[in-house]
């Protein structure tokens, strides 16, 4: 079967035949990153998606196939060792390796080690060298090159996991000083007492400036926490040493080395942003200008302008924690925050099948809305299949956020309430809008609150309550097996005492209401909205209609009216929108494409029969 595959058919694909390839989620690719249905077909892969993961995965085994020295087994050349496997058999194989996750993976090697292993006699003797019969099955011997590139694994990585295997058996590879008080070299026991104010102080010092990751990292027992990127260990440490030498001037504190070790044996779960968790483009902008700059002056002009930055971000930071505890303390405040969680998808196994992990299976959205009050944070999470979301041109939009927004106000008795406060992020496609502004102007009308007062997170700073219970979802979403959009609403109600889900459910859990089309007609648009990030409203006379803004935190507050006439009415009736149905090819794919990977049960409720549906 392979020896028809070569470069040239890689060549072939050209740009306006590319363009013509229906991919999920809108994913285009170039010609020369791109490949054709055709080929898949030829190759025996026609379930998989014609997409760039596919194509990457592909031609690496098609070089790795073209190199015979790959194979080691020193047979004659009609006998090597991969080409018996089999171009798609070996393919499957890499990617249902690659769908396990690497304690999983770190066994099922393991267990095939085990199998593979000659010299069983004595496994006590480490001066033994151990010796593998490899295998891809019971009837092809493969050499151990080939079954490197089959699991994924270098060859220190599996003399490390042998060794391991001798030494420890089936257990899991984790570390065993992680979380326990280290000793150094000299054996001189740490302090315990110190110690624990040094992990006191750190996870005190994370509370106020950490940032909950929207998910845990695998293998990692704590929510990871994220210190912003302007921090490192080093200023954390000097932070560190003033606190002590205020607090306990009579002990010697610590020094650098060993806050660093203890930091990484007690607290491992608090980490620091990288570029890749960190999304604010204007911190990593400012710092690649400083690093590669040659001008003094404009070195410190840099400088100047990213300590502003990180001013302005720690402010509105602690604006945020402000409200909370406000929001605690006074049961005339109520605080909210509301974002969108990447979405999940169904069919969904912790033992996941290879050939799905590249097909685009049925899309649940997730938008969760957590109240602060009284001390308690609970998170309700509107559950949304992607069949379930209002018609209009922007799905997802303000629209469709402040629905959701509205049905949790309506919900949760904000007539015992005087002041509202809003936190959410910067996005302005979903929350900083005109049409979010009209609608808590016309909420001020309605008399539900005195006064709301809306804050807008600086972008790339913008982690928050919501993140962290979006992380609990996840985490049992990972460990979970999910059919249909019940048992991800299932999923969310036993991921944390925090979480709640509520389905949209044909209508019985909210309605779809068109806020733009009763606002728009009514209200004008405030000039230069992207500069501001807190906005305010009064039920007062005077102030129905108007809006104060300001730029930052305590910053200089200014006004404007955005109604155009006092015509007005605010008990307009709402009109209510249908759901935007699946495209007839959409239905199509999920029948043909992921049906296979429902358990049968459930086969009809995900993806029915198009015919009938």
């Amino acid at each position: 079967m392979f020896s028809n595959l070569n470069q040239s058919s890689v060549d072939l694909i050209h740009s306006d035949i590319t363009s013509n390839l229906n991919l999920e989620n809108g994913m285009e690719l170039s010609p020369e990153n791109s490949i054709l249905p055709d080929e898949l077909y030829d190759l025996g892969l026609e379930a998989y998606e014609p997409n760039e993961l596919v194509f990457e995965a592909v031609q690496d085994l098609e070089l790795f196939f073209e190199d015979e020295s790959n194979c080691k087994c020193r047979k004659k050349k009609d006998k090597i060792c991969f080409k018996k496997i089999g171009f798609r058999n070996f393919l499957e194989r890499k990617f249902q390796l690659k769908g396990l996750e690497d304690n999983e993976l770190d066994l099922c090697i393991k267990t095939q080690l085990m199998v593979f292993k000659l010299n069983d006699e004595d496994d006590n003797d480490e001066t033994e060298r151990d010796t593998y019969n490899y295998q891809y099955n019971s009837s092809i011997p493969i050499c151990q090159p080939v079954f490197l590139e089959l699991s994924g694994f270098s060859k220190k990585k599996l003399i490390a996991l042998q060794k391991h295997l001798k030494t420890d058996g089936l257990i899991s590879r984790i570390h065993g000083n992680t979380g326990n008080v280290p000793q150094n070299k000299s054996r001189t026991i740490v302090n315990l007492e110190i110690a624990q104010l040094f992990k006191n102080f750190l996870l005190q010092y994370s509370n106020l400036h950490g940032l909950p990751s929207p998910m845990r990292m695998r293998d990692e027992p704590e929510l990871i926490i994220y210190l912003p990127t302007y921090l490192n260990y080093t200023r954390v440490y000097e932070e560190f040493r003033n606190y002590f030498n205020l607090e306990y001037a009579s002990i010697r504190p610590i020094e650098y080395k060993t806050f660093y070790k203890l930091w990484k044996q007690l607290t491992p779960y608090i980490k620091f942003q990288t570029s890749a968790t960190d999304l604010c483009d204007t911190c990593e902008a400012l710092k690649r200008d400083i690093r590669f700059t040659n001008d003094d002056d404009e070195k410190e002009n840099l400088k100047f302008e990213y300590k502003n930055h990180q001013t302005n971000a720690e402010r509105e930071r602690s604006h945020y924690t402000n409200i909370i505890e406000k929001s605690k303390n006074d049961s005339t405040v109520t605080h909210i925050c509301y974002d969108w969680a990447q979405s999940v998808a169904a069919p969904f196994s912790s033992q996941q099948v290879g050939s799905i992990y590249f097909k685009s299976p049925f899309i649940i959205h997730l938008f969760g809305v957590c109240k602060t009050d009284d001390g308690k944070n609970n998170q309700l999470n509107y559950t949304i299949g992607e069949d379930e979301l209002p018609e209009g041109k922007s799905k997802k939009g303000a629209n469709t956020t402040l629905n959701m927004v509205f049905d949790f106000l309506l919900k949760n008795h904000h007539v015992d309430k005087k002041d509202l406060y809003v936190t959410c992020d910067n996005c302005p496609g979903q929350n900083k809008n005109n049409l979010s502004l009209w609608f808590w102007s016309w909420l001020t009308m309605l008399g539900w609150y005195e006064n709301i007062y809306i804050n807008f997170m600086i972008p790339g700073h913008t982690k928050f309550i919501c993140d962290a219970e979006f992380g609990s979802i996840k985490k049992a979403y990972k460990n979970s097996h999910i059919n249909t959009v019940d048992d991800v609403e299932m999923v969310i109600n036993r991921s944390s005492i925090h979480n709640k889900s509520i389905r949209y459910n044909n209508g019985l859990g909210w309605k779809w209401k068109d806020f733009n089309s009763m606002l728009k007609d009514h209200f004008r648009t405030l000039p230069n909205i992207k500069k501001h990030h807190h906005f305010r409203f009064s039920n007062l006379t005077a102030d129905i209609g108007i809006v104060y803004f300001s730029k930052k935190s305590g910053g200089e507050e200014y006004s404007y009216n955005l109604l155009k006439n006092t015509n007005f009415d605010k008990n307009t009736q709402l009109n209510f929108l249908e759901v935007a149905p699946l495209s007839e090819d959409r239905k199509n794919y999920l029948y043909t494409n992921i049906r296979q990977h429902v358990d049968n049960p459930y086969k009809d409720i995900l993806c029915p029969n198009p015919i009938y549906y």
